[in-house]
């Protein structure tokens, strides 16, 4: 995966997937003028992995997630939004999770910050290896703090997810996560942009509260990289190039996660093509040893997530993976998209594949206008 970006915009990209139209747009909010609206955030998903490895095995995330929410926008930098999440896995009796949703942002001039409930998932515009696309159906709710700096040569958020709240003699740890996204660009002009990319990602768990007794831990994943982008005129057959070469490691701070390796290090590289009007492909180099990343994609790491192979562990890690995007819109504020992703594993010696389907609709419609 690779985040194409424009300082003003980044596109996500990935040999894995693309969810860059199928996530969560709270950013129009602000285009909007004073008043109140209802927004509705629907999002249908069926994702199937056929995946055979001593590491990995398949499975099919298949769905529905809505957010009905009310929106009192009293001035043009404020915001605050509530309402409901739901959750709907299919072949499933009800809604699988309901939880409240609340969110309150002030932005000004680039700079933004949010509470509540935060962009999550692939609105953090993070590595798929470090956090995982697939979060977007099976981890969509975050809660936390959000601080965002969207200016002309740099683009970066910093933000907390906090998951887990200790109490007084709790029986259990504190669990958070904290992470940095950051790109800087370095040169660019109509069409062209080179940019430098850095990411952090800390995941903590312990306290000073609890009666538990377990140990506290602190795991860390971080990337540094160089981003090339060359845009062509949007009517060429081919649109657009981008390709990148990033340098990811893995560490526990307090070796005591109970992880069989305390640190390692992997290279990742993108090659990436925007192709007719609404086609993405990209070219996916992945190579490791000893990485691992609790949030991020099974593929990459190495201890296993096969049910059948918990206890068996692969340090070294090479893929390579090709991805090919159909993304359109098909009315207003709904999109369609089909993705395949096939990848070639050289330990198991074999090629898996996914495929996708995504229909997402977000209107947001104005009940009162110069409300107090």
């Amino acid at each position: 995966m690779l985040i194409a970006c424009s300082i003003a915009y980044c596109k996500p990209i990935s040999a894995q997937v693309n969810y860059n139209s199928e996530q969560n747009k709270i950013e129009r909010i602000w285009k909007e003028k004073r008043g109140l609206y209802f927004n509705m955030y629907s999002n249908s998903f069926f994702k199937n992995n056929e995946y055979f490895l001593n590491t990995a095995s398949g499975y099919t995330l298949f769905g529905s997630q809505n957010i009905p929410t009310i929106i009192y926008k009293p001035y043009k930098n404020l915001f605050v939004q509530a309402g409901m999440y739901l959750k709907k896995d299919f072949g499933t009796e009800g809604f699988v999770k309901t939880a409240p949703y609340y969110l309150i942002s002030l932005q000004k001039n680039g700079y933004s910050l949010s509470l509540g409930n935060i962009k999550s998932n692939v609105g953090h515009r993070m590595y798929d290896p470090m956090f995982a696309y697939e979060r977007l159906m099976s981890h969509n709710l975050e809660e936390g703090l959000s601080l965002k700096v969207n200016r002309k040569r740099i683009y970066s958020e910093l933000w907390i997810n906090w998951e887990t709240q200790q109490y007084w003699l709790s029986d259990f740890n504190e669990q958070f996560t904290f992470g940095n996204n950051t790109n800087v660009s370095l040169f660019k002009n109509n069409n062209f942009k080179l940019a430098l990319p850095i990411q952090l990602l800390a995941i903590h768990s312990g306290g000073q509260l609890d009666t538990s007794g377990l140990p506290t831990s602190t795991i860390v994943n971080a990337s540094v990289g160089i981003d090339f982008t060359r845009e062509f005129d949007r009517a060429a057959s081919i649109n657009m190039v981008n390709a990148n070469f990033n340098y990811l490691i893995y560490k526990d701070l307090s070796e005591n996660a109970g992880l069989p390796y305390t640190n390692g290090d992997a290279i990742y590289a993108n090659l990436n093509i925007g192709f007719l009007k609404n086609f993405r492909g990209s070219l996916s180099y992945w190579q490791s040893n000893q990485f691992i990343a609790p949030k991020g994609d099974i593929l990459y790491q190495s201890i296993s997530h096969n049910p059948g192979k918990m206890n068996y562990f692969e340090p070294k890690r090479q893929l390579i993976q090709l991805g090919i995007a159909y993304q359109k819109r098909i009315a207003k504020n709904a999109n369609i998209s089909v993705l395949a992703q096939p990848f070639y594993d050289f330990q198991n010696q074999r090629v898996d594949y996914s495929y996708s389907l995504f229909l997402s609709f977000q209107p947001n419609i104005r009940l009162f206008k110069n409300i107090p």
